[in-house]
């Protein structure tokens, strides 16, 4: 039997019509970009199960992160600043106040708590977020 895609010969000739549909595909993000003052130098991580909470409770889970490394792999930085950045789901539009909660099974897990989506600039606990 011949494999019908390698004939040369037509057999008949079928109009096609196509109708393009559109749609639209939107991702939201929320990205925040962090600097660690370490002027003594330090090892940082940052755990996955890190995400941004909502006033009303909403959860945006860490999507992706830059210049940083996942647990249980640290990274050492000299003495300075280091940069990375988190990249969530992004935040409800109607989102007026968020917290940054790093839930982790130890001590000292990374929180910032009541910042504004409209907000840049420093945070507390020597971060930046923009």
């Amino acid at each position: 039997m011949r494999d019908p895609l390698k004939c040369s010969k037509i057999k008949e000739q079928v109009a096609v019509e196509v109708k393009v549909k559109t749609f639209q595909v939107e991702e939201q993000q929320t990205i925040i970009h962090c600097s660690l003052d370490a002027p003594y130098g330090t090892s940082y991580r940052i755990w996955k199960t890190t995400y941004l909470l909502t006033e009303k409770g909403h959860r945006c889970p860490l999507v992706a992160w830059r210049g940083i490394c996942l647990a249980p792999q640290w990274m050492s930085i000299p003495p300075g600043e280091a940069h990375f950045t988190l990249i969530f789901t992004g935040l409800p539009s109607d989102c007026t106040q968020f917290s940054l909660i790093e839930d982790i099974p130890e001590a000292n897990g990374f929180m910032v708590y009541g910042h504004s989506p409209q907000q840049l600039g420093r945070i507390p606990g020597g971060g930046v977020v923009s």
